[in-house]
């Protein structure tokens, strides 16, 4: 209330005007323009590749030890067929887009996926 009374009585306000900031040109030091590369990538190709590689590394991980009927429970749980593997890819593709590589990904993906 009190905020809106000082602008009501106040006949000179100063309101600062918006700043604009200058764009620039960037330029190549080349002189010719190539032509873009076209790239082929097939999704499906990668991630059945990779599932594949994920299902190796969890099986790695999981190794039947005594007793026996616990970990047969836990490699059917965690290596059941036809799962998605989602977590996992994701979370390796994820390490691929920003230059890392694949195997230093596995053990994170595979605790997502456990």
């Amino acid at each position: 209330m009190a905020l809106s009374t000082i602008l009501s009585s106040s006949s000179h306000l100063y309101i600062p005007k918006s700043r604009t900031i200058p764009r620039r040109t960037i330029r190549s030091s080349s002189t010719s323009v190539s032509s873009p590369v076209s790239i082929q990538f097939d999704l499906k190709t990668y991630w059945t590749t990779l599932i594949a590689e994920i299902n190796q590394k969890l099986d790695e991980a999981i190794q039947i030890q005594y007793p026996q009927q616990i970990y047969e429970a836990m490699r059917y749980s965690v290596l059941a067929k036809g799962a998605k593997r989602a977590p996992p890819v994701m979370c390796v593709a994820a390490c691929e887009l920003f230059g890392g590589d694949r195997l230093a990904a596995f053990p994170t993906a595979c605790a997502l996926e456990m």
